[in-house]
């Protein structure tokens, strides 16, 4: 019977949550106690958006086994969804002080944190991030970011921006989240320097309508049709798949 959740686990984290959910709805069938079967279908029942029952999956885990950190991320999550604000705000507290969260689960704790209105938290677990891995350019972009929701100064804001370029000059949404920020502080020429030199498929990699609004803006104010007429395109192409999709950041 173990070997059941296993096979949901490897579905799960393959994507195939149908599977995943067969298999542990099958197996709480048979054993209504297993923590580890209850624990799975609360992460699946997140990821469907279905909080309340992912909230009564979770618990009901936690009362048989202690919770996975993503199993304790995951409910933090979901109390802030269903409007349980301090409880999720007590839990997340609790998890940046965690010596077992990953690097990656640490983000996903700021942004639960954000998502509820706690953004000076939020850096306070980007910041653990970043001193644990100073290599890790999306602790950096997303202190950055949390940084402007507290209301610091432009100049912060974009020492961050550019500190992630640095680490991962690849990255196409940090250039344009900059290059945006740039643009709202009147510092065009400086905005077309990050997203002067975006390949065909980087273009690509933008998903924001906004945002490639913004860019194909730098591109004509620059002369460079080319590129306008690809983010055009882009822009084309996005809305003929997501028709009516609101624009994004």
């Amino acid at each position: 019977m173990a070997n059941e959740i296993e096979l949901a686990r490897s579905a799960y984290e393959t994507g195939d949550s149908d599977r995943a959910m067969e298999l542990m709805r099958s197996r709480l069938r048979t054993v209504r106690d297993d923590g580890g079967a209850w624990e799975l279908l609360g992460l699946l029942q997140y990821g469907r958006q279905r909080f309340r029952t992912a909230v009564s999956s979770l618990e009901r885990a936690s009362l048989l086994v202690p919770l996975r950190p993503a199993g304790r991320v995951c409910l933090a999550h979901a109390y802030g969804r269903i409007g349980r604000r301090q409880l999720s705000k007590d839990l997340l507290l609790e998890l940046i002080k965690d010596q077992s969260m990953s690097s990656e689960l640490l983000l996903q704790v700021a942004s639960g944190l954000d998502s509820i209105d706690q953004p000076y938290y939020a850096m306070q677990a980007c910041r653990k991030v970043s001193q644990r891995d100073p290599e890790c350019a999306q602790a950096f972009y997303d202190m950055g970011y949390y940084a402007a929701r507290c209301g610091q100064s432009s100049q912060v804001v974009e020492y961050l921006a550019r500190k992630a370029i640095s680490l991962d000059p690849g990255r196409v949404n940090y250039r344009v989240g900059l290059a945006s920020l740039l643009l709202r502080l009147e510092r065009r020429d400086d905005a077309i320097q990050l997203v002067c030199s975006f390949s065909n498929e980087q273009i690509e990699e933008i998903g924001c309508a906004n945002c490639l609004l913004r860019v194909t803006s730098l591109y004509e104010a620059s002369g460079d049709y080319r590129r306008a007429i690809l983010c055009h395109q882009r822009l084309i192409q996005r809305e003929l798949q997501n028709p009516g999709a609101a624009g994004g950041c």
